[in-house]
């Protein structure tokens, strides 16, 4: 019994050892572990740096968690989001966006994708969108989930890469569900045509705008890690190694963002990259450099033959805190008429003189008043709409100036016949048929329904999207174009001025649109004072795709 008693107690004892032995082993390794790149220390002082070095971690965890939670608004964005758009035939589309700041300056590849393949959402049109603040301090909140931007578009498939307009205004809230588009001015895709809000929810579906990232840590270069600037003054060109993956970005004022990245090899001091440019649906280039990091410094040497214009050949870049990255906002932002190039886009005016044109003629003059009474007899004999043209203003009427009468402008050979007819039949047997030929006149008309279509830029006074015709009534479509009011355009003397509203004596036409755009927005009673100034038919001279006087200002019946 007392033998029992004795190898069970020797059990229990062995079995106590082991644990301790155990314990102590772990402890060991753990601490040899954390104090390798300290030197050898006696166990002691293992034990007390091993506490130490615990509690340390425990606070580097806690800073890098706080940090984690307290991410600027521009980083807590990004990700991917999708709206399903039903239109009214009941036809379906995903509108998609994938949001990639750069440090706290906040971008997005955009685009519109078919709903029947919902496994991998391709665009069928793409682009790029900025999302600039009016206020930095809203993009770099911590605490905050909705800011004020003005969205410019983008792409190098529409417009060469130049901007598409002065942007949108519109308000951007971040939801548990995703990102929320609303504001007062409508733009059919962040926000329904009539202005109404939209939830894009996230979607790991959508199409990456970078193509080629690898978003992997193995094989990274411990040393370039992080943000970069090219050292130079006023430098705005960044560069950021995240893992195998080099973003690069820059921002002038008046011109849109370069903003490309991809996927890196890095081999004995030599970089191979192939990138994409957001804005470029997936299209690659190749980058190679040789490069060397010493003292805070990146020195890169071009080696390849794809590199973007914005990228130097020879550079060296300076290491910076994410922080440290610009914020770009909207007062900082150039926009004029070369931002989105207005006359190769749609300043598609010209097109009005490539059309011939046939004239039913009644009579003609040198004397422009002798032209009413000719018109008050046709009127009297049923014909109406009948108008005076000045013979210069066509290239098969008569050169030398003559006024003549006409009972219409028709792009239809057979229905000048037919007018003609009528004419005839009226009792005015000189009338007669001919082709008027092409306008070549300087002045147009251009219609405006309301001032949403106006901004105001660096240069001048953008009119978006007008209707544009010639002078003269026709049977032909107007064209709708992009008309720039430069600053140096006049109202010419034979102009009666008390017909444009809110005109004050000395205005140019830019002072004279600047006026009322700002009351249209600030004050639209006052801005209605003398009736909407800004809507109506206007008679202007135009010249590459700049007016450069106003002669009159009518109002439809």
């Amino acid at each position: 019994m007392k033998t029992k008693f004795f190898i069970i107690c020797l059990i229990c004892v062995a079995l106590l050892s082991g644990c301790a032995s155990s314990a102590d082993k772990t402890s060991s390794e753990t601490d040899g572990f954390e104090q390798e790149e300290a030197g050898s220390k006696t166990g002691s002082e293992k034990g007390k740096k091993s506490k130490s070095e615990q509690s340390s971690k425990k606070e580097k965890k806690d800073v890098k968690d706080n940090r984690h939670s307290k991410r600027s608004l521009s980083q807590r964005m990004a990700g991917k989001y999708s709206y399903e758009y039903v239109d009214e035939y009941g036809n379906e589309e995903l509108y998609m966006i994938d949001v990639v700041p750069f440090g706290n300056n906040l971008y997005a590849y955009c685009g519109q994708a078919m709903t029947d393949d919902y496994e991998d959402l391709s665009a069928y049109t793409f682009w790029a969108s900025e999302f600039i603040p009016y206020d930095a301090g809203e993009l770099i909140s911590a605490e905050g989930d909705k800011i004020t931007v003005n969205e410019l578009r983008f792409s190098i498939m529409s417009n060469a890469g130049l901007y598409w307009d002065a942007g949108i205004k519109c308000t951007i809230t971040l939801t548990e569900d995703g990102l929320l588009f609303e504001g007062t001015e409508s733009d059919g895709f962040l926000t329904s045509e009539n202005g109404e809000g939209r939830l894009f929810v996230k979607d790991d579906r959508v199409e990456d705008a970078f193509k080629y990232l690898k978003r992997d840590s193995s094989g990274q270069d411990e040393d370039l890690q992080g943000f970069w600037v090219l050292e130079k003054p006023d430098s705005n060109l960044y560069l950021e190694f995240a893992g195998t993956d080099l973003y690069m970005y820059s921002k002038d004022p008046e011109t849109e963002a370069f903003y490309a990245a991809g996927g890196c090899d890095f081999t004995d001091g030599h970089i191979e990259c192939r990138a994409n440019c957001i804005d470029n649906g997936g299209m690659p280039f190749e980058l190679s450099f040789e490069y060397e990091v010493s003292d805070e410094k990146l020195k890169l040497e071009e080696t390849g033959y794809d590199r973007p214009d914005r990228i130097p050949q020879s550079g060296v870049y300076r290491r910076i805190d994410p922080d440290d990255v610009h914020v770009t906002v909207m007062d900082e932002v150039v926009l004029d008429s070369a931002s989105f190039g207005m006359y190769g886009s749609n300043s598609n005016y010209e097109e009005l003189t490539l059309q011939d044109y046939y004239g039913v003629f009644v009579s003609s003059s040198k004397d422009p008043d002798k032209c009413t009474s000719v018109i008050e007899k046709l009127e009297t004999s049923g014909i109406e709409g009948s108008f005076v043209v000045y013979t210069p203003d066509f290239s098969k009427l008569n050169q030398e100036p003559y006024y003549v009468v006409t009972t219409g402008l028709y792009i239809s050979e057979d229905e000048a016949s037919d007018s003609l007819t009528k004419v005839k039949n009226a009792g005015f047997g000189d009338a007669y048929m001919k082709s008027a030929g092409s306008y070549t006149g300087d002045k147009y008309q251009y219609t405006m329904y309301d001032a949403d279509n106006i901004e105001v830029l660096n240069d001048g006074v953008l009119l978006s999207n007008v209707p544009v015709s010639i002078p003269y009534p026709t049977d032909g479509e107007a064209v709708t174009s992009n008309l720039l009011v430069t600053k140096e355009a006049v109202f010419d003397e034979s102009a009666e001025t008390e017909y444009f509203g809110n005109y004050e004596d000395g205005d140019t036409p830019y002072e004279w649109l600047v006026r009322n755009y700002n009351l249209f927005k600030e004050d639209v009673d006052q801005y209605l004072v003398y009736g909407p100034a800004l809507s109506g038919i206007f008679e202007v001279s135009i010249k590459d795709g700049k007016i450069i006087a106003y002669y009159g200002s009518y109002w439809w019946d």
